[in-house]
């Protein structure tokens, strides 16, 4: 959805949240002092709050939802949490995501009008880490 020129600056993002889960498959284990534990399934998902609507490509977000034509099928979010002055940051590629809910709040003059969307990445069982970088790969 962002590009080098449209960054959180450009949505007027003020809230950016990103949750790992990973699932536990547990089995009773029969003569054994304690049950069998091994990994479940993986999910990622999160939600950011926008407040410029005018801008180029505010749109896609809310096409997500509701185009069938395929046009805005997935959406890439990206991002960089860092220190200025430290060399260590976390920074994130996802190429994959869905929109799942888009709560827009309006009000009066002196209220800002912004909107909380919700999304998931579809194929977390893609999602790597490498080096500071969090992505999945390109769907062709």
């Amino acid at each position: 959805m962002f590009s080098a020129t449209e960054n959180h600056a450009w949505y007027g993002m003020s809230d950016f949240s990103l949750t790992l889960d990973r699932g536990t498959i547990e089995k009773d284990l029969m003569g054994q002092a304690g049950n069998y534990f091994d990994q479940g399934s993986l999910s990622m998902d999160g939600s950011f709050t926008i407040s410029r609507f005018g801008k180029s490509g505010s749109s896609y977000a809310l096409l997500n939802i509701i185009d069938g034509t395929g046009k805005s099928e997935y959406v890439a979010i990206s991002g960089t949490v860092s220190d200025a002055t430290d060399a260590t940051y976390l920074k994130w590629y996802l190429v994959s995501c869905q929109i799942t809910g888009y709560d827009m709040s309006m009000g009066d003059a002196d209220t800002m009008t912004e909107a909380s969307i919700d999304f998931i990445v579809l194929d977390p069982e893609n999602i790597e880490y490498t080096g500071g970088l969090i992505s999945d790969r390109v769907k062709s």
